[in-house]
């Protein structure tokens, strides 16, 4: 199979707060998103329109080295570093180091409610 059969990317992703206003608050600081309201007061994020290369994958699940079962996503940043410091002066905490893998660096941490957010270096 080619990367060109590949169809169906992710291209939307929720995050389901048990306090909204607390997660829009650490998300803003952390990454600095904005957003706009929808129905019911969902809040939308929009991104800016773009071309990027996509990926995704299907791994095993490997418990205690921050593989759980269940669906991630990742947020692509310029410097995990940074963003984790931030993470963590936000109420949130470290889940997996920065780990160079398969071509690409990425992290994954954890925001105050315990969702697991993903962090990638651009992909090349």
């Amino acid at each position: 199979m080619t990367e060109a059969s590949n169809h169906h990317p992710s291209v939307m992703f929720e995050i389901i707060a048990r306090d909204q206003q607390s997660l829009k608050s650490f998300y803003s600081k952390v990454f600095g998103w904005t957003y706009k309201p929808g129905t019911q007061g969902f809040a939308y994020i929009p991104f800016p329109e773009r071309t990027e290369r996509l990926l995704g994958g299907i791994g095993q699940s490997k418990p205690g080295v921050g593989l759980e079962p269940g669906t991630n996503f990742y947020l692509q940043v310029q410097d995990l570093d940074a963003v984790i410091r931030r993470v963590v002066e936000n109420g949130g905490s470290r889940h997996v180091p920065p780990t160079h893998v398969d071509g690409y660096h990425f992290a994954a941490v954890k925001d105050p409610e315990g969702n697991v957010i993903g962090l990638i270096d651009p992909l090349k």
